[in-house]
C-alpha cells in the first residue's frame, strides 16, 4: 500500500501544541470567550462556518487549511471548527489529533470540544477514552437540550463500557428532555435494565409505530446480555430469528447429545435456506462451535457457500468434502470449480469442470473454456471452445455460448468475416436461444462496418421483423435507420427513427433517433416539484434529524425503512417520502418509490425528478464545469454509478457519489493538492465531486469522445485503447457497439441516456429549480 501523503491539518495541530516562544514557553492559541464572537470577527471562520452551516464539510476543512498552518490565524475556535467539519466527513481520527492536547477544550465554549472528541472516540471504538471526555461534556453543557445530547453520548461510552446500570440512567434522562426520540431511547433503557420486571414495564411505555416492533428484539438482545440464553432464544424464535435461537441454545449446552441435535438444525437450516445471508451467519455458528465437522456435513456448507460466501470458505467445504469423493455429485463439481476460479485457482478449476459428466458436461466444458481465457492462451481458449461447440451440438445453451464467444475473440484480433459467420451460426443453428438476438445484431453491425449498408439494413430489419419483443429490436430499428440512410433512403430511415421514439421514446435509442431526427423527441407533461405535507412524514424526518444527530444509526436505519414500507399508502404519501427521502439524501429509496409512481400512472416531471435525483446541485455544476465537463454527463454517470448515494459501496471497494477507488483517490488527490487525505472523504459528496470529475477529465483530455471516456472510466484505459482497433470505431455510435463487455456498453448507453434526461428536467444545471 502507498504512504498517505502529509496531513497539513494534522501537522499544525500538532504544531499548536508545541511552537515555544522566545521564553521557551509553550504558545496556545486565542481564545474566545465565545465562539459566534471569534467566527465574527475572522471572515474565514464565517465561510467556514457558513460551510458548515450549508451541509458542506469538506468545503469548511479547505477553507481552514490555511489558517491553522498560519501562527498568526491559528486560534481555538479555528481549531474547534476544524475538527467539527473534519468529524463532518467522517475524519474523526484527524477531529481527534487536533483537540487532545489543547488546554482550552476544558474551558472554552461550553465544553464543545469535549463533545466532539467523545464523539472521535466512539467512532473510533476507543470505549475507555470516550467514557470521561462524555462526563466532561456532560458537565459543561450550558443549556438541556445541549444536556440531553450529551447524555446520550455518555450513555453509548457507558453502554461500551459494561457499565449498563448507569447507562440505562442516563438514556432515561435524555429520553425525558428529547421528546421526539423519547421511544428509541426508552428500548435503550431497557437494552441495558438487567432486571427483567424493569425492563418489561420500560418496553410497556413504548407506544410509537416505528419503534414498537423493536419492543421483543430488545428484550431478546438484553437477555442475552444478561447471560438468560435460554430466555433470549425462546423470545427469538417467536420472531423467527431461528439462527441466533440456535446459537444461544447451543452456548448453554452442556451434554454431547444436545449439541448434536442443534448441529444437525443447525445444518438443516443451511441446507433449507442455502445461499442466503442467514444461511451464512448458521455456517458461522457451526465453525466457531465445532471442528472437525464430518464430510457429509461440510458438503452441506459447501454448497450454501458456493452461493453466499465466503469464496474461502467454500473452497475449503469442498475440499473437506472431497475426503469422500462419491459423496460430491456432478453438480458439486460443477459448484467447486466456480468457486476455485472465483478464488483465482484457475488449474483447479478447470481439473474440475473436467470431471463434470451428465447433463451438466457441455456447461462445464464451456465454463472451462472461460476459465483458460485468464490462464491460458488464445488458441488454447478458442480450440476449447470449438470442441464445445463440436462435442456438445444439441446443447442449445453450452454450443450457443461458445460459438458466440468464439465470435466475441474473432472481433478482438479483427477477423470480422470469420466473426459474422460465427454469430450467423448461432442464430440459424439455435434461434432460441438466449444468445441468439445479440448475435444477429452483432452480424449485422459487422455488415455495416464493411461497407454494405443496403445489406446490413436489410439484416437490421430482419431482426426487429423475428424478435421483435427482445431487447436489441430497438437498437435493430435504429441501425437500420442509419443503414438506410447510407443507403440512400431517407424516408425509411425516417420511418425507422420514428419507430424508435414512439416504442421506447426514454432509451438511449430514442435520444440519439430524435437528433437523426433533428427533434427534441419524447419530454415528459411539466409540472412544478411541489409536494403534499404529510404530518407523519415531517414527524419521522424530524425523529431521524435527531437521531443521526445523537449517533444513533441503527435506528435512523429502522425509522427509513418504515417510512418506505408505509409510503405505498396513497399517491400523496408516496410523493411526500419519496422528496424527503432526496432532501435526506436517501436517493435510492427515492427512485425505488418513484418507480412505483412511474407504474402507476404519474408520468410528469416531477415524477421523473424524483426518478433522476439531484443533490448538490450547485457543487456538481461547479466541479464539472471548472474540469470543463458538461454537468449533466457528471449528474448522468452518478446516476448510473450510485444513483447520487454518498456512501455507496461498490464489491470492489469503489466510493461515494462517483465510485472513486481510494487507491485512485489518492493519487488524484495529491494531483489536487488537497491538504489531508483520508478515504473517507470519498463518502463525502463535495470531495468526491471534486476527485471523480478531475478523474474523468482526464479520460476526456486522453480519449475525447464520449463513448471512449465512458467506457475508460467504468472498465479502464487499456481496454479502451484494444476496443479502438476494431474496424469502424472512428464512428463513436460503432465503437459503443463493438465494446465486448455488455456491462460496459450498457454503462457507456446508459449515461448518456441519463445526461439527456438530466439536461431535459433540470435545464441549465446550476441553478435552482
Amino acid at each position: 500500500m502507498k504512504r498517505l501523503f502529509c496531513c497539513v491539518l494534522l501537522a499544525a495541530a500538532c504544531s499548536s501544541s508545541h511552537d515555544q516562544n522566545s521564553a521557551g514557553d509553550v504558545d496556545t492559541p486565542p481564545v474566545a470567550r465565545d465562539l459566534q464572537t471569534a467566527i465574527a470577527e475572522s471572515p474565514d471562520l464565517q465561510r467556514a462556518a457558513a460551510a458548515l452551516d450549508s451541509g458542506h464539510p469538506w468545503r469548511a476543512t479547505q477553507i481552514l487549511a490555511p489558517v491553522l498552518r498560519d501562527t498568526s490565524r491559528r486560534s481555538a475556535a479555528a481549531l474547534l471548527l476544524a475538527a467539527r467539519a473534519a468529524g463532518g466527513w467522517g475524519g474523526w481520527t484527524l477531529a481527534d489529533s487536533l483537540l487532545r492536547t489543547q488546554a482550552w477544550v476544558d474551558t472554552a465554549f461550553a465544553g464543545e470540544g469535549r463533545e466532539l472528541l467523545t464523539r472521535a472516540a466512539l467512532d473510533r471504538d476507543a470505549d475507555t477514552t470516550a467514557l470521561p471526555l462524555a462526563e466532561a461534556a456532560v458537565h459543561d453543557a450550558t443549556n438541556d437540550e445541549m444536556r440531553a445530547v450529551r447524555r446520550v453520548l455518555l450513555a453509548r461510552a457507558l453502554e461500551r463500557n459494561n457499565m449498563f446500570d448507569s447507562a440505562a440512567v442516563v438514556y432515561r434522562a435524555a429520553a425525558g428532555a428529547l421528546d421526539p426520540v423519547r421511544d428509541w431511547l426508552l428500548l435503550r433503557v431497557a437494552g441495558n435494565q438487567s432486571d427483567s420486571a424493569a425492563r418489561a414495564a420500560t418496553l410497556a411505555s413504548v407506544s410509537l409505530s416505528t419503534a414498537k416492533p423493536r419492543v421483543p428484539w430488545t428484550d431478546a438482545q438484553a437477555r442475552e446480555r444478561f447471560s438468560d440464553a435460554l430466555g433470549a432464544a425462546r423470545v427469538y424464535e417467536n420472531l423467527g430469528a431461528t439462527v441466533p435461537a440456535l446459537r444461544l441454545r447451543l452456548s448453554v449446552a452442556s451434554d454431547s447429545v444436545t449439541r448434536d441435535t442443534l448441529r444437525i438444525a443447525l445444518l438443516r437450516f443451511v441446507r433449507d435456506h442455502a445461499g442466503s445471508s442467514d444461511a451464512r451467519s448458521a455456517v458461522d455458528v457451526l465453525d466457531h462451535a465445532f471442528t472437525g465437522l464430518a464430510p457429509a456435513d461440510e458438503l452441506t456448507i459447501a454448497r450454501s457457500a458456493a452461493g453466499s460466501g465466503p469464496v474461502a470458505r467454500a473452497v475449503a467445504a469442498f475440499q473437506r468434502a472431497s475426503a469422500q469423493p462419491a459423496l460430491l455429485t456432478a453438480h458439486d463439481h460443477y459448484l467447486y470449480a466456480q468457486v476455485l476460479a472465483r478464488a483465482g485457482r484457475s488449474r483447479d478449476a478447470m481439473a474440475q469442470f473436467d470431471v463434470v459428466t451428465g447433463p451438466l458436461a457441455a456447461d462445464a466444458a464451456y465454463e472451462r473454456a472461460r476459465v483458460l481465457l485468464t490462464a491460458g492462451t488464445g488458441d488454447e481458449t478458442r480450440a476449447a471452445l470449438r470442441s464445445v461447440a463440436a462435442r456438445y451440438p444439441s446443447d442449445v445453451s453450452a454450443a450457443s455460448s461458445a460459438l458466440y464467444l468464439l465470435g466475441d475473440l474473432s472481433t478482438d484480433v479483427s477477423a470480422d468475416d470469420a466473426a459474422r459467420k460465427l454469430f450467423r451460426e448461432v442464430y440459424t443453428k439455435y434461434p432460441n436461444s438466449s444468445r441468439a438476438p445479440s448475435a444477429r445484431f452483432r452480424a449485422a453491425m459487422i455488415t455495416w462496418v464493411h461497407d454494405k449498408p443496403s445489406v446490413a439494413a436489410r439484416a437490421f430489419d430482419s431482426l426487429v421483423a423475428a424478435m421483435p419483443r427482445t431487447g436489441e429490436a430497438t437498437a435493430a430499428r435504429y441501425w437500420a435507420g442509419r443503414a438506410w440512410s447510407a443507403a440512400g433512403d431517407r424516408g425509411v430511415a425516417k420511418a425507422r427513427w420514428r419507430a424508435v421514439l414512439s416504442q421506447d421514446p426514454t432509451s438511449y435509442y430514442a435520444l440519439v433517433s430524435a437528433r437523426k431526427l433533428d427533434t427534441t423527441g419524447w419530454t415528459p407533461t411539466q409540472r412544478p416539484d411541489s409536494f403534499p405535507s404529510v404530518p407523519a412524514v415531517d414527524s419521522a424526518m424530524q425523529r431521524i434529524d435527531m437521531l443521526d444527530q445523537l449517533g444513533m444509526d441503527a435506528e435512523v436505519r429502522f425509522e427509513y425503512d418504515a417510512l418506505e414500507r408505509s409510503a405505498s399508502a396513497s399517491t400523496g404519501r408516496l410523493l411526500a417520502t419519496a422528496h424527503a427521502f432526496v432532501e435526506h439524501r436517501q436517493t435510492s429509496r427515492a427512485i425505488h418509490l418513484a418507480q412505483k409512481l412511474l407504474d402507476g400512472g404519474a408520468r410528469d416531471a416531477r415524477t421523473y425528478r424524483l426518478l433522476y435525483p439531484m443533490i448538490d446541485r450547485d457543487e456538481l455544476a461547479h466541479d464539472a464545469s471548472a474540469n470543463g465537463l458538461d454537468p449533466t454527463l457528471v449528474a448522468g454517470l452518478i446516476r448510473q454509478e450510485s444513483s447520487f448515494t454518498p456512501h455507496a459501496l461498490s464489491v470492489a471497494g469503489a466510493r461515494g457519489l462517483m465510485q472513486v477507488l481510494p487507491s485512485v483517490g489518492q493519487d488524484v488527490a495529491r494531483s489536487l493538492a488537497f491538504p489531508m487525505w483520508s478515504p473517507s472523504l470519498l463518502y463525502d459528496p463535495d470531495a468526491n465531486l471534486e476527485i471523480g470529475t478531475a478523474h474523468l477529465a482526464a479520460f476526456s483530455k486522453q480519449y475525447g469522445a464520449l463513448p471512449r471516456v465512458l467506457a475508460a472510466y467504468n472498465a479502464g484505459g487499456s481496454r479502451v485503447d484494444r476496443w479502438s482497433n476494431k474496424a469502424g470505431t472512428d464512428d463513436p455510435e460503432v465503437f459503443i457497439e463493438r465494446i465486448p463487455f455488455v456491462e460496459t456498453r450498457d454503462y457507456v448507453r446508459i449515461v448518456q441516456r441519463n445526461a439527456w434526461m438530466y439536461g431535459m428536467l433540470y435545464g441549465e444545471m446550476g441553478k435552482g429549480h
